[in-house]
């Protein structure tokens, strides 16, 4: 079972305080709780959640009967609040030949700590925005380290903040690699947080959604933006159909009875490929492809006249002419209609 600075700075006040006994009755560390006790009254100072006199009865206890606490006498000026006067003065005779001797070694701690007391059991320190504190350190060897703290308060002075974060500088125990890390603070940050979206909450959740319409599956081919929406294909349908009906206009009637089907065959063939997610080059190469297929099928020739080779090649030609115009005007159509969107 361990207890360190990721314990304390990252669990919830209940399952904390139930990790601190529970260490305790495992190890009989009791320095080492202490440590951390005095670690979890920073986190208390920084954060919008109540950790104040966290693990109470234990911390007593040890101050009161644990001849291990002997060793750190200057710890107890963190728990002041912790003790009744008469259970203080009981702490002050158990750690100290004497009050004189308490007063002369706790007087400069005493000092620094005393403005910091009132941050150490605040409690909950509620905000609007959520804030998050970037750190850094100096440790034993001299190199820098960060350190992250979620959910605070940023409410708190410059000085108040450089000397709640010396304090780590104070504890022994917060080690890695055998190198204590928490020595020396260099600097740290707040950063804040704008809310941004919830959908928990019902409403929003409904007018999100609304306004982002539907994502297509992942694995639906991409697009590009030239292509029309769906919502355009009905228009694309029709600009087929006034191109191909162009292309009757201006030709003899009896070269193109043929065209009649093809005019209702292409707008089809094109809404199908655009809903296939084909790219729109493609789709016009499907066309230009099903127009020559048609022209030699039916080579577009009336009955009782026959095409020689030249007349039969000049006609293909000119059907390709009139497709590479019709393509240039369909993706002239469709650049503006997206422009406009």
């Amino acid at each position: 079972m361990k207890l360190g600075m990721k314990q304390v700075t990252s669990m919830k006040k209940v399952s904390l305080e139930k990790r601190f006994n529970d260490y305790y009755t495992e190890t009989k560390d009791s320095v080492l709780v202490i440590q951390c006790a005095i670690a979890a009254a920073i986190r208390n100072s920084f954060s919008t959640s109540d950790f104040s006199f966290l693990a109470q009865d234990l911390i007593r206890s040890l101050f009161l009967t644990d001849d291990a606490v002997r060793s750190i006498p200057l710890s107890c000026v963190y728990f002041r609040d912790y003790f009744s006067d008469d259970e203080w003065q009981t702490v002050i005779n158990r750690l100290f030949s004497s009050p004189e001797e308490f007063e002369q070694i706790t007087k400069k701690s005493s000092i620094y700590i005393e403005k910091l007391r009132p941050r150490f059991t605040s409690g909950e320190q509620p905000t609007d925005k959520k804030t998050s504190m970037i750190s850094y350190f100096k440790d034993a060897a001299g190199k820098r380290h960060s350190w992250t703290l979620s959910n605070i308060n940023p409410d708190i002075t410059k000085e108040e903040h450089y000397a709640l974060l010396s304090i780590l500088g104070t504890l022994t125990i917060f080690e890695k690699d055998g190198i204590r890390r928490f020595v020396e603070p260099i600097y740290a940050d707040f950063r804040i947080f704008e809310p941004g979206f919830d959908r928990r909450n019902e409403e929003e959740a409904a007018e999100l959604q609304k306004m982002m319409g539907s994502l297509l599956p992942i694995t639906t081919k991409e697009i590009p933006e030239a292509v029309p929406s769906f919502d355009q294909t009905a228009a694309l349908q029709e600009q087929f159909i006034d191109s191909i009906d162009d292309e009757i206009e201006n030709e003899e009637d009896d070269l193109y009875d043929d065209l009649t089907e093809l005019e209702k065959e292409l707008p089809d063939l094109a809404m199908k490929l655009i809903l296939e997610g084909k790219p729109i080059d493609e789709v016009q190469q499907a066309i230009d492809r099903r127009k020559e297929e048609q022209a030699f099928d039916s080579q577009a020739v009336p009955v009782g006249k026959t095409l020689s080779n030249k007349e039969r090649f000049q006609q293909v030609l000119a059907q390709k002419n009139r497709s590479k115009q019709n393509k240039s005007s369909l993706l002239s159509q469709i650049n503006r209609r997206g422009k406009r969107r």
